[in-house]
C-alpha cells in the first residue's frame, strides 16, 4: 500500500479520514475544554480568580467574531494546535492564575502557556477592558506562535501597551 505516498501528494483528499471528528470550534466546546484550578473557596485570591474567569468566558464570546483574535487563535497559543484532536488531549487542558509577581515585584499583566501539557495562566486584572487588552496583546505577539504581520499591525495601533510575556517550552 502507499499511504504514505498518498498522503503526501494529496494530504486534503485524506485529511478527513485522519482527522474525522474534528468539529468546528465554538465558544460552548471552548469553555467546557478547560479544568479551573481554583485557590481555597473562600479566599481572596479565589475571589479574583471567580472574577477572571467571568472575563475569560466574556472574552471567548468576543473573540468568536468581534475581536482581532480567533478562537483558533486562542487554542493555538495553549496547545500548538487550532482544532481540539479528535481524541482529546492526552491531559485534560487547564486554566490556572497568575497570582505571583514578576522577580521586580511587578504584576504579571500576559496570559502564559504550556503547550506540552496545555495549560494557560491567566493573568489577574480590576477590568474587563484590561483582561481584553492583555489577553489579545499576549498572544498576538506570542514568539513561537505568532500571528501574520497585519494582525500584530492593526492590534498594536489599537493597543499600544505592549510588552513581552512567557510562553514555556515543553
Amino acid at each position: 500500500m502507499k499511504v504514505a505516498e498518498a498522503m503526501r501528494t494529496h494530504p486534503e483528499i485524506l485529511r478527513p479520514i485522519f482527522v474525522s471528528g474534528h468539529n468546528q470550534l465554538t465558544v460552548q466546546n471552548m469553555m467546557s475544554l478547560f479544568d479551573t484550578v481554583f485557590s481555597p473557596l473562600g479566599s481572596n485570591a479565589r475571589r479574583a480568580e471567580n472574577l477572571t474567569l467571568m472575563f475569560w468566558r466574556d472574552w471567548l464570546i468576543e473573540a468568536d467574531g468581534s475581536r482581532p483574535i480567533s478562537l483558533q487563535n486562542i487554542l493555538t497559543f495553549v496547545s500548538g494546535v487550532d482544532l481540539i484532536p479528535p481524541l482529546g488531549f492526552p491531559e485534560r487542558p487547564q486554566i490556572e492564575f497568575l497570582h505571583a509577581p514578576l522577580e521586580n515585584g511587578s504584576r504579571r499583566r500576559y496570559p502564559e502557556a504550556n503547550t506540552c501539557s496545555v495549560v494557560m495562566r491567566l493573568p489577574i486584572h480590576e477590568t474587563f477592558e484590561e483582561f481584553q487588552e492583555y489577553m489579545e496583546s499576549g498572544i498576538i505577539q506570542s514568539p513561537t506562535f505568532g500571528f501574520e504581520y497585519r494582525f500584530k499591525t492593526a492590534f498594536l495601533a489599537v493597543f499600544p501597551r505592549t510588552k513581552v510575556f512567557m510562553k514555556e517550552a515543553c
